[in-house]
C-alpha cells in the first residue's frame, strides 16, 4: 500500500517534488491529511483550500485545489476518500524562504489551469 505522500506525488499537481519538500510544505503549509468514510461529509474554515487525494467526493476534482466547503455546499464522500486541506494564503504566497517545491506547485497549478483567484479567501 502507498504511503499519503507516495499518493500525492503520483499526482500530476505534485510533480517535480520530492517526498521530503512534500513533507515540509504539509509543515509549513499547515497542511492536514484527512480521510473521510463514504457517505460523510465535511465544511470549514473560510482560508482553506482542498485537494482530493484519493477516493471520490462531490465537486472535488482528483488533483486539483478547490475552495474551501460551506455550509450551503458541504462536500459528501461518494467512497472512502483521502483530502489534503491548507491554508490558502500559505499555499498562494511564498514566504520569504522562496523554497523550490513551493514554485514548483504555483508553477503546476497553473499549468493545470487551476483557478489561483477563486481559492484567495
Amino acid at each position: 500500500m502507498k504511503t499519503e505522500f507516495e499518493l500525492l506525488q503520483a499526482l500530476p499537481l505534485f510533480r517535480k517534488i520530492s517526498i521530503q519538500g512534500l513533507q515540509t510544505m504539509m509543515d509549513c503549509f499547515c497542511g492536514e491529511l484527512v480521510h473521510l468514510k463514504k457517505g460523510s461529509s465535511f465544511l470549514g474554515d473560510k482560508n482553506k483550500a482542498a485537494c482530493l487525494i484519493s477516493g471520490k467526493v462531490s465537486s472535488l476534482e482528483l488533483g486539483r485545489f478547490c475552495p474551501f466547503p460551506t455550509k450551503e455546499t458541504p462536500y459528501t464522500a461518494i467512497e472512502d476518500s483521502l483530502i489534503l486541506i491548507m491554508e490558502s494564503h500559505m499555499l498562494l504566497y511564498p514566504c520569504y524562504g522562496c523554497c523550490f517545491f513551493h514554485a514548483q506547485l504555483l508553477e503546476n497549478m497553473r499549468e493545470d489551469g487551476i483557478d489561483l483567484k477563486a481559492l484567495e479567501c
